[in-house]
């Protein structure tokens, strides 16, 4: 999608990572959309990444670019400013200690979890499973501690975000995700989708896994909306001037809270009746939104 402006105000330009601005690996940037943001970001636009993956996952992109900027993860839960060392950190509602472990002492969740990762309230991440999917999505080259008993290694701290990953079987699936919502409806919110696995055995190309589901939990007033609604107000960008780029379900209060909402051309059906635009396809989804921001700020 092209549009035309002729509007030379500061845009807050908060882009999702994972199959936004990543290549099919999920693990390094597109580079055509390296050179567009960094373009933008010489105009003085602010350009902000906003993301469900953890601090230390993320940090690498925000890196590259160059960004001077906030960054926010775990889906609203955590924003910060690397360029300034964190002096400019902001804790946003965690999930209390107690309900990460009510969750998990549940006797569906028990008797059916595969895998099971948190990301405590210091930024450190516990994962019972280091295949690609954690690897790339989760850990990106970072330490982590690797245990069963994650409870005990997670101690009395709160937590940044919970990931739950189950096989698919729809009628147990389901009734987890009704027990969630009717009984833990006041503290968390949450979404889910397919786990990714390698397209090919040894391939860093990640595709859905036909058989794994991932629930990712977060506390109930986390999210890239609230992210987006924070960082606009700090800067006093107004959201009319607020553009922001997705391609999951966790952006939908994204798409709600922005000026306008751009969503990839691959993403599900359901985010695109919240979009204001859709990005043309081409190769990759990211060179979709690395031409449509070119295009929007006539970048030539």
């Amino acid at each position: 999608m092209s549009i035309e402006t002729t509007e030379r105000e500061i845009h807050l330009i908060k882009l999702d990572i994972d199959g936004t601005s990543t290549n099919p690996d999920f693990s390094t940037l597109n580079q055509k959309l390296k050179t567009v943001l960094q373009k933008l970001k010489e105009r003085g636009h602010k350009i902000c990444f906003t993301t469900g993956r953890n601090y230390l996952s993320a940090l690498p992109f925000y890196q590259e670019v160059g960004l001077d900027t906030f960054l926010v993860t775990y889906n609203g839960a955590y924003i910060n400013n690397p360029s300034k060392n964190n002096a400019d950190e902001l804790v946003l509602n965690p999930i209390a200690n107690q309900v990460v472990k009510d969750i998990l002492n549940e006797p569906i969740i028990k008797q059916n979890l595969h895998n099971v990762l948190i990301d405590k309230i210091d930024r450190t991440t516990i994962s019972t499973s280091d295949d690609i999917y954690y690897e790339e999505i989760f850990f990106n080259g970072n330490p982590y501690t690797k245990g069963e008993n994650v409870l005990q290694l997670l101690g009395e701290q709160d937590a940044l975000q919970l990931v739950l990953e189950f096989s698919k079987n729809d009628e147990m699936f389901n009734n987890i995700l009704m027990l969630l919502r009717s009984k833990y409806n006041a503290s968390v919110t949450f979404y889910s989708g397919s786990k990714l696995k390698a397209k090919s055995p040894g391939d860093k190309v990640l595709v859905p896994d036909p058989e794994k589901t991932i629930i990712k939990i977060r506390n109930k007033f986390a999210s890239k909306g609230m992210g987006a609604e924070w960082v606009a107000s700090y800067y006093n960008i107004p959201l009319s001037h607020t553009i922001a780029f997705g391609n999951d379900v966790n952006d939908i209060e994204l798409m709600h809270t922005v000026g306008k909402g751009i969503v990839t051309a691959d993403s599900d059906n359901h985010l695109k009746a919240y979009a204001y635009g859709i990005t043309d396809c081409g190769v990759l989804n990211s060179d979709g939104v690395a031409r449509f921001l070119a295009n929007y700020f006539e970048l030539k």
